[in-house]
């Protein structure tokens, strides 16, 4: 074999290493780029959720002193109800965004059971005036959220724990 030969192949060789390293080098970038760009798009949404949250729990608590008299067949019942299922129904569409697993599940939790408006959330807090219990709710998880933004660690609430606690009771399965 020539020596010019020898040298073209070694060439060739090079040229078919460097543009495999390059194509590979192209295809990793492009996927650690897809990757951060679904991050921050995890992110984005996460963060308007939170933003809407805020929002809709101040209006809750707001709507929980506006609450008629403890008792259900009081006038007007019927239409705060109609009002809070809307304030929830928006929060639980924001709540299925956030990132967080455990503080998602919480606050699912807890909109299930009204925010402290559900009888049996009541009597297992032990605290029979639902417009105290909301309002403290709504609390507990404005400051949770707070936590959440600043990246710092969510700490465990008490009665949205309870609320928690309650949910898996209600939601699990019997074994058969």
């Amino acid at each position: 074999m020539s020596d010019t030969l020898t040298v073209g192949i070694i060439g060739l060789g090079g040229a078919v290493v460097g543009a495999l390293a390059a194509f590979f080098g192209v295809v990793y970038q492009q996927r650690q780029q897809a990757r951060q760009a679904k991050r921050e798009r995890r992110a984005a949404l996460s963060q308007g959720a939170v933003d809407s949250l805020f929002t809709d729990l101040e209006a809750l608590r707001d709507h929980a002193w506006r609450r008629p008299a403890e008792e259900e067949a009081a006038p007007g019942w019927g239409e705060w109800v109609d009002e809070m299922g809307r304030i929830l129904a928006k929060m639980r569409l924001a709540i299925f965004r956030l990132s967080d697993r455990d503080l998602r599940e919480t606050l699912q939790a807890a909109s299930l059971f009204g925010f402290g408006n559900e009888r049996r959330l009541q009597e297992a807090v032990g605290l029979r005036a639902g417009r105290v219990l909301m309002v403290a709710m709504c609390g507990e998880a404005q400051e949770c959220l707070g936590y959440y933004l600043r990246d710092e660690s969510v700490p465990t609430k008490e009665f949205l724990s309870k609320a928690r606690r309650e949910y898996a009771i209600a939601t699990r399965r019997p074994s058969t």
